[in-house]
């Protein structure tokens, strides 16, 4: 629900039901339920975001950076001021000097030169970890659709009845709409988490620099090794793998590292211990595209504040 895991997309409510969660996960309904609700609770599922397909403002490509600070203190400073990056999509901080950003663009050297601009303020190491590319929405997106987007942006569960409710539209109207919208990729929605409120839980990262030729073998390595454990593989670029994980204990990312160093084609593991998930300051870049289409009958291509 968070790491917004490419089945998940089969789903198809903007929030995956209990059933459909406990399918896909082999448990019994009545236990997704009270597991999600304990986690909406305790903060740690903060709250479920919206996002609108950013390709739909020109921006084509995210590209993932990791940064490296000159100390922590110097780290700290860089998380009050990254609402200030051009285009900042979402950064994690990490234990020690280390953060990862994704930044948008519409080719790889625009995002490339947000990463300059932090990278050069605070004189940051910085490694380019990999870039996708955005996929195209296949509808057309007219006010209402915007209107329904801003609504549901930082309240992605919100119910039909209730947006039917604010935009003076009939509920029938709302759930055509927001289905056309999910179908056609315009937008996307996640559980937003904060992994400090999950007590007893580590999460970390490994960042694996391999051999390409043997990334299918690793990555198949990587699910049986570590099974529900592993949260999200990703390949930003064909030498590099990163792995998303939880353990219960401080000595298993170690472990893991050990463990993985031991397979063939892996020629690097870094290890990165998560304290954070951080979006930028409300209201940010995306809002204010959201507010230019509101303000605005004419959808088609414009300009990017940066």
């Amino acid at each position: 629900m968070a790491l917004m895991d490419p089945t998940y997309e089969e789903f198809e409510e903007r929030h995956a039901s209990a059933a459909d969660l406990g399918k896909k996960l082999g448990l019994d309904t009545k236990t997704v339920r009270v597991r999600v609700k304990r986690m909406e609770e305790s903060g740690f599922i903060k709250y479920y975001q919206a996002t609108p397909n950013l390709a739909i403002f020109g921006l084509h490509v995210i590209s993932l950076f990791r940064f490296e600070a000159l100390n922590i203190s110097t780290k700290n400073a860089i998380v009050n001021h990254l609402h200030e990056v051009p285009r900042l999509v979402e950064s994690s901080d990490y234990l020690g000097p280390f953060l990862t950003g994704s930044i948008a663009g519409s080719t790889r050297e625009e995002a490339r030169n947000g990463a300059d601009y932090l990278a050069s303020r605070y004189e940051l190491g910085i490694v380019a970890l990999g870039s996708r590319a955005i996929k195209e929405p296949v509808a057309r997106i007219d006010k209402l659709d915007w209107q329904i987007i801003k609504s549901l942006r930082y309240d992605a569960r919100s119910s039909d009845r209730d947006l039917a409710e604010v935009l003076s539209v009939t509920e029938r109207m709302v759930g055509y709409r927001v289905s056309k919208l999910l179908r056609s990729g315009a937008i996307r929605t996640k559980a937003v988490i904060d992994p400090r409120r999950q007590a007893g839980l580590v999460f970390y990262e490994l960042e694996l620099a391999i051999d390409p030729q043997r990334r299918g073998a690793i990555s198949r390595w990587l699910e049986e090794k570590h099974g529900d454990k592993l949260w999200n593989v990703s390949s930003p670029s064909a030498d590099v793998i990163l792995a998303s994980l939880f353990c219960f204990t401080i000595a298993e990312p170690e472990e893991s590292v050990i463990e993985a160093l031991k397979l063939e084609g892996v020629k690097r593991c870094l290890l990165f211990i998560l304290k954070e998930v951080i979006e930028p300051k409300r209201p940010n870049w995306i809002d204010s595209l959201i507010e230019l289409r509101l303000q605005s009958q004419d959808i088609g291509p414009k300009s990017v504040p940066g």
